[in-house]
């Protein structure tokens, strides 16, 4: 029985999102062992919820991470959820590493 296209596609984005997030969060420790005085800069935030969201939105991607794995990328819905997430999180990680450390 083969599978339909949506959730074919849903696949594909689903895992093509999770390897460009973890190659976007592994970017940092590569600099920092090849460049460690681009790294040494200090990172301060205006106020807490500057820093309260980028977590809430990380912990979300995790949450939706446990079922997709788990499942093997088998449910459409949240295959789009997670990749959803996942693009919000590769460009904050974008935006953060090109406005506070300026590596980009």
């Amino acid at each position: 029985m083969s599978s339909p296209k949506n959730h074919t596609i849903s696949k594909i984005v689903a895992k093509a999102v999770l390897r460009i997030t973890i190659i976007l969060i592994a970017f940092p420790v590569i600099v920092y062992f090849t460049n460690p005085e681009v790294m040494s800069q200090r990172v301060f935030f205006p106020h807490r919820w500057a820093i309260l969201f980028p977590i809430l939105l990380l912990l979300i991607f995790i949450a939706l991470l446990i079922p997709i794995l788990r499942d093997k990328y088998t449910k459409m819905e949240f295959n789009w959820l997670f990749s959803l997430a996942g693009i919000f999180v590769c460009l904050y990680l974008v935006l953060f590493y090109t406005r506070i450390l300026s590596i980009l």
